[in-house]
């Protein structure tokens, strides 16, 4: 099979996301691109404990299916307008994870106040409103993305989140450092009033972590 080895690929990083509980029962989707061109996409409508390596399917950047045995992701597009509009992006993991869509309702902005927000490039921002399942949401994800270079999550109001990555791995990680960035933010909230980083701190980061080996 052409795309067995990207497939597996997503399935694995599935299989993670699912372990850490950002996606659940069918909610969430995963897609990065194909050597080829084309886009390698969590199929619609299977949950994702009887998810196979095959079920993957692969698409063009017109939504045209190329290789499939299950119907594409609901949310395809969404990815697709994201990754013809962005070409740096490699990947994208789309989670409901539930302090993502807890935040997401919320509307604000949420302010760098640890380092896994940090590493996602916050302040985290929350799109506008658009219908899931649409190319507007991926359109307003992508205006969001175009305005600030450097960042790699972008919460879609009422609705969950979008992490982006050079590929796969790196969009979930992406997806999974928010989660545990608002997840401690909400703690924080319950016992005070957390206060973000200064620019001073994060400049001190950015120098460490500069020159450490990755």
């Amino acid at each position: 099979m052409k795309y067995k080895e990207i497939r597996e690929v997503v399935y694995e990083v599935v299989l993670k996301a699912q372990a850490a509980g950002l996606i659940r029962l069918s909610a969430g989707n995963i897609s990065t691109r194909t050597e080829d061109g084309l886009v390698a996409i969590t199929p619609s409508g299977i949950r994702y404990d009887m998810l196979r390596a095959e079920d993957i399917a692969i698409v063009d950047l017109d939504g045209r299916t190329v290789d499939a045995t299950r119907r594409p992701s609901s949310e395809l597009p969404m990815h697709l307008a994201i990754l013809r509009e962005l070409p740096e992006v490699g990947a994208i993991c789309h989670t409901h994870s539930p302090y993502a869509i807890s935040f997401a309702i919320l509307g604000a902005e949420i302010p760098v106040v640890n380092l896994e927000l940090l590493t996602c490039g916050g302040p985290l921002p929350v799109a506008p409103w658009a219908c899931p399942g649409t190319p507007e949401a991926g359109q307003v994800t992508v205006e969001v993305f175009r305005l600030r270079p450097g960042l790699k999550i972008c919460l879609l109001r009422d609705h969950g989140l979008v992490a982006i990555g050079m590929n796969v791995e790196n969009a979930f990680e992406m997806a999974y450092d928010a989660e545990v960035g608002m997840q401690t933010y909400y703690q924080a909230l319950q016992i005070g009033q957390p206060e973000p980083l200064t620019p001073d701190q994060i400049d001190q980061i950015h120098q460490v972590y500069r020159y450490v080996p990755s």
